[in-house]
């Protein structure tokens, strides 16, 4: 036979530091069958359309807690000027002064309520 045409499909686990993975012709269903850890494999996908592919429990809940089911926030850009952003950095001083100051009992640190 001069040629011959195969659908291969690949499946990865997605959970943190599992290296599992599997690479198939979709029409070779005995050998699919013989991949038991294929057999318990779990879809996940997030409300972006993010699709995470999980081998057991365990990947899951790893893939979980470690967020990345979170929806991706954009980034914050603020716009200021140097004055603005001066204000800002003694403003982030001052409290982390007055945090230090409450925390050992030295210095001064006024509570505004």
């Amino acid at each position: 036979m001069g040629f011959s045409d195969k659908q291969l499909r690949t499946i990865k686990c997605d959970g943190p530091g599992c290296d599992k993975a599997v690479e198939f012709d979709l029409k070779d269903i005995p050998a699919i069958q013989k991949i038991e850890w294929l057999k318990g494999v779990r879809v996940v996908q997030t409300g972006d359309n993010r699709s995470f592919s999980y081998c057991s429990d365990v990947c899951e809940v790893k893939g979980i807690t470690g967020g990345n089911h979170n929806l991706k926030e954009p980034p914050k850009i603020v716009q200021a000027n140097e004055g603005q952003v001066k204000a800002a950095a003694a403003d982030a001083q001052a409290a982390a002064q007055t945090t230090e100051a409450l925390k050992t009992g030295e210095g001064e640190a006024k509570i505004i309520i």
